[in-house]
């Protein structure tokens, strides 16, 4: 695996064995072209995924959206956490 990827392999929820799931996962992310959409490719490209589909089916309301006052805010917000939650579940997966 590669030296980039060397901090999050040390954390006991992912190791060598779970950056191995999260690089040979796909991934489902929004096609939109919105903030939200971007900050989630982002976010899963750093994690180590390399393979992402656009895909159209709605995606889960992002539950903390109205502490956040600014649209661009409560955006970021929610592409940081459909990512999270996909990584997370990629993550969570029996091997």
């Amino acid at each position: 695996m590669e030296a980039r990827y060397a901090r999050q392999q040390m954390l006991a929820a992912v190791g060598e064995l779970g950056q191995a799931r999260l690089a040979s996962a796909t991934y489902v992310v929004g096609s939109d072209g919105s903030l939200a959409s971007e900050v989630e490719r982002e976010y899963i490209a750093r994690a180590g995924g390399t393979e992402m589909v656009a895909g159209r089916e709605p995606s889960p309301a992002f539950a903390h959206a109205e502490a956040f006052r600014h649209a661009d805010a409560r955006d970021f917000a929610a592409g940081a956490w459909r990512a999270l939650s996909q990584l997370k579940n990629v993550l969570e997966q029996a091997p």
